[in-house]
């Protein structure tokens, strides 16, 4: 099958918004976001990264949870660089998903998922962090390379999946197995696993992906797409005119 990869899911939170819009409308924010807000982006030094977790521990369910929670997507995007979209979970996490990370809405991520965004030069003399990155005192530029992630919306990413420099986007509605290791892009609506990470088949024909494009039900909140879709049968059961 040849499915042509959605170049809009490259940034798949600043192009999938409703209307164009920012998605805050539809998440929830709690009389106390200022204070966290202040108390997290505040913090330094030794033990901060524990009580940042508390934090949104302690915060996440206040606004219902990591999938509705506006206050934990505006730290994630502010403090740390990293987008994620709305209803999206699994992903609150910036030891494991650096700056620069782009999540798109309604995506799910298994427990132990992790991306790296820079390989080792193994064709230099040393491999050594020491001689690309200037914070440690002998590079004078960091001329490693950061590789970019996007995950677009409606995919789903396994328990302990490991993410490498080489892959930098998850298609949209693409399902990456347990434990996989992803060197390449996954395209969308693939199913993946293994290590290295293979393409085991596609979730939908090509006009099932076709018709499921047309309804951008990504771009809806989930009582519409209730409204519109019937959500509890295969999709390749449903007519492609819905």
């Amino acid at each position: 099958m040849n499915v042509q990869a959605d170049n809009s899911a490259l940034s798949p939170v600043s192009e999938e918004r409703r209307n164009g819009e920012d998605d805050s409308g539809e998440l929830n924010f709690s009389r106390f976001s200022i204070v966290f807000v202040a108390l997290y982006a505040n913090l330094r030094g030794p033990g901060c990264s524990f009580v940042r977790r508390q934090l949104v521990r302690i915060l996440s369910p206040i606004e219902g949870g990591q999938m509705r929670s506006g206050t934990l997507r505006h730290l994630m995007r502010v403090v740390h660089g990293i987008d994620i979209g709305a209803y999206s979970y699994g992903c609150f996490d910036p030891v494991r998903f650096p700056p620069g990370t782009r999540i798109g809405r309604y995506v799910s991520i298994g427990p132990g998922v992790t991306a790296f965004r820079r390989n080792h030069p193994h064709d230099r003399l040393s491999m050594h962090p020491y001689f690309y990155r200037p914070s440690l005192g002998a590079a004078s530029t960091a001329d490693v390379e950061t590789a970019p992630l996007s995950v677009g919306s409606g995919s789903w990413v396994g328990a302990n999946v490991i993410i490498l420099p080489g892959c930098r986007r998850i298609g949209r509605g693409a399902v990456v197995a347990a434990g996989a290791v992803l060197t390449h892009d996954v395209p969308d609506y693939a199913i993946t696993g293994g290590n290295p990470a293979r393409l085991i088949k596609y979730r939908f024909s090509e006009e099932n992906i076709a018709a499921a494009e047309s309804t951008r039900w990504w771009m809806k909140r989930p009582a519409e797409v209730e409204g519109s879709h019937e959500m509890s049968q295969p999709w390749a059961c449903q007519d492609s005119s819905h």
